[in-house]
């Protein structure tokens, strides 16, 4: 059991957790990033392309309204 503690602190103190919870803020900040940039491309969508993917202009315009920490 002292080896399994040993274990668990020397994890703790590389920085294990730190880097991990980088890696998530990472992970969301990219996620809102391509949200953006997903909206504005599709608020640039002509009529005939929005026809193509079976959006209507109002459905197109109502996404790419949205904030971007919004699914």
């Amino acid at each position: 059991m002292a080896l399994q503690l040993m274990r668990a602190s020397t994890a703790a103190e590389s920085g294990g957790g730190a880097r991990r919870a980088l890696a998530g803020l990472w992970r969301v900040g990219w996620c809102c990033f391509d949200r953006v940039v997903q909206r504005r491309a599709l608020a640039g969508l002509t009529d005939q392309e929005l026809l193509d993917i079976g959006v209507s202009r109002q459905d197109a315009r109502l996404e790419a309204a949205k904030p971007f920490w919004r699914a």
